[in-house]
């Protein structure tokens, strides 16, 4: 995954203007997206296909943020542990849906879930929220309904 903004500009351009990013689908300059931290419909043109897409990683970035903040389920420590890579796994789903083309982004974040579902160092508690994780972002990108949300105790 990319970063979005551009580094220091060298010497010899400092005086020149930054080209500000762009809508993958509608080419539109993604300058509230950015400042706001969510995708904004004043940066796209009318049904761009692009911000559906980002609002529905949104919608399921608030679905996620719901469900941890619900009652405890299980023991406390794993409880907490499987909260915790929810919330920082929303965090880099928002910043998937702020991108010029979130359907990339979320493909690799996809296989990021992928591989790290496949490492032995994942803990046992955080590996059921990794294939899901991984399996809706692959239908996130491929403008599908996400599967929906579900943390049974441990």
């Amino acid at each position: 995954m990319g970063y979005s903004w551009p580094g220091p500009l060298p010497p010899a351009q400092r005086g020149k203007t930054i080209r500000l990013i762009r809508c993958a689908r509608c080419n539109g300059p993604l300058y509230q997206t950015k400042l706001k931290g969510q995708p904004r419909q004043e940066d796209h043109e009318q049904g761009c296909e692009v911000f559906i897409r980002a609002m529905r990683v949104m919608r399921y970035v608030d679905e996620l943020k719901r469900a941890t903040s619900g009652p405890n389920q299980g023991g406390w420590r794993s409880s907490r542990r499987r909260r915790k890579y929810l919330l920082e796994n929303a965090k880099k789903l928002t910043a998937a849906a702020c991108e010029p083309d979130p359907a990339a982004t979320l493909r690799d974040l996809g296989d990021q879930y992928e591989a790290e579902c496949q490492a032995h160092g994942m803990p046992a508690d955080t590996t059921p929220v990794g294939e899901m994780l991984m399996r809706a972002c692959r239908r996130l990108a491929l403008g599908e309904a996400p599967p929906p949300i579900v943390l049974g105790p441990e």
